[in-house]
């Protein structure tokens, strides 16, 4: 049975507003149409003719005529490319490094090379296709979003820069106290040897109260309540390596008020201010002469530790949250701020 035959016409006509260019191409470029049978005629063939599609002599011809009507397209596509992407500066010739290596047999594979190549020119121009007819030029870049001549681009992925606010000493070494607890409270100051002494302050209920520090002061702080015996101590180095002041809440010489340290700008806190006196077992609790309780007792005395203090302290403050045994250095913590802000409260 015969299929019914095709458009007459493989290739629409050029319209006449090309440019005279496409004329003018050399017909020695084009190729010489085969003397073959039309390609509608091999399809009026039934398939089981001789000669017919299904044949091998039929298609084989029907290829020869698809792949001659290939290249005189490509050619075609390489003037009306020339016109509008070049300006007239002529029509590259086919199989030329910007023509490409023309249209290939069908079923066949490219000349060796052809796919290397391809990749290169893409790597020397990219973006270099032919442009479809009637496709605007791409626009110039705007003034805005090329950098000016003699200024530096700025770096892709650059953050905004953010001012630290820690390093920066807003008044020398100080450390702001303030009571929240109901009585007041003397807060008494130990240097390290050699260190210049600091005199004690009262502090009423609710009261801050800020102490300065001479540069590379070091040593601790204590609340003065119960007998002297067991009390949360508050240490501090100022102007340490690096220029860091380094801070810990210690619990090994036992526990009489409540206590953090953190840095004025943010940052680690060292110490709790849960009331660790509400749980403590009678067998830790620090007691004065009278008998009443005041605290929590040492963890160590002369190096030696006392388990069942180490163990208490150890379910309420972390090994980096403050000294309760000698050896946990993580609880030294180090900020570029020279004021601490310090928290007390009394336990009784």
């Amino acid at each position: 049975m015969a299929l019914s035959p095709i458009s007459r016409s493989a290739v629409s006509p050029v319209a006449p507003s090309l440019s005279s260019r496409a004329e003018s191409v050399s017909q020695a470029a084009r190729p010489t149409p085969m003397n073959a049978p039309s390609a509608q005629s091999l399809f009026q063939k039934d398939g089981f003719e001789t000669g017919g599609l299904k044949s091998a002599e039929g298609l084989q011809k029907l290829v020869k005529v698809l792949a001659s009507q290939l290249e005189v397209l490509n050619e075609l596509a390489q003037v009306l490319g020339g016109a509008q992407g070049q300006g007239g500066t002529g029509v590259p010739p086919l199989n030329s490094a910007q023509g490409g290596t023309g249209v290939p047999p069908l079923g066949g594979s490219a000349a060796p090379g052809a796919l290397a190549g391809c990749a290169e020119t893409s790597a020397a121009a990219p973006g270099a296709q032919v442009p479809s007819i009637g496709a605007e030029a791409p626009s110039p870049l705007s003034k805005a979003a090329a950098p000016s001549l003699g200024q530096p681009a700025e770096a892709v992925g650059a953050k905004e820069k953010v001012s630290d606010s820690q390093g920066v000493k807003k008044d020398g070494n100080t450390l702001s106290l303030h009571n929240d607890g109901d009585k007041p409270m003397t807060i008494q100051f130990t240097p390290n040897a050699g260190e210049k002494a600091v005199d004690s302050v009262t502090l009423q209920p609710g009261e801050n109260r800020t102490v300065k520090f001479p540069e590379g002061w070091s040593g601790n702080f204590r609340s003065t309540s119960g007998d002297g015996k067991n009390a949360t101590l508050g240490e501090v180095k100022f102007d340490g390596g690096f220029g860091k002041t380094y801070y810990d809440v210690s619990y090994i010489e036992g526990h009489n008020t409540a206590m953090t340290m953190q840095p004025a700008s943010g940052g680690r806190t060292s110490g709790t201010m849960e009331d660790l006196l509400a749980s403590a077992p009678d067998a830790v609790k620090a007691r004065g002469e009278d008998g009443s309780v005041y605290g929590i007792k040492k963890t160590t005395t002369s190096e030696v530790k006392d388990p069942a203090v180490v163990d208490f302290f150890r379910k309420h403050v972390g090994a980096d949250q403050g000294y309760v045994i000698p050896t946990d250095d993580a609880s030294t913590l180090g900020s570029g701020d020279s004021n601490l802000v310090v928290r007390l409260k009394n336990l009784t």
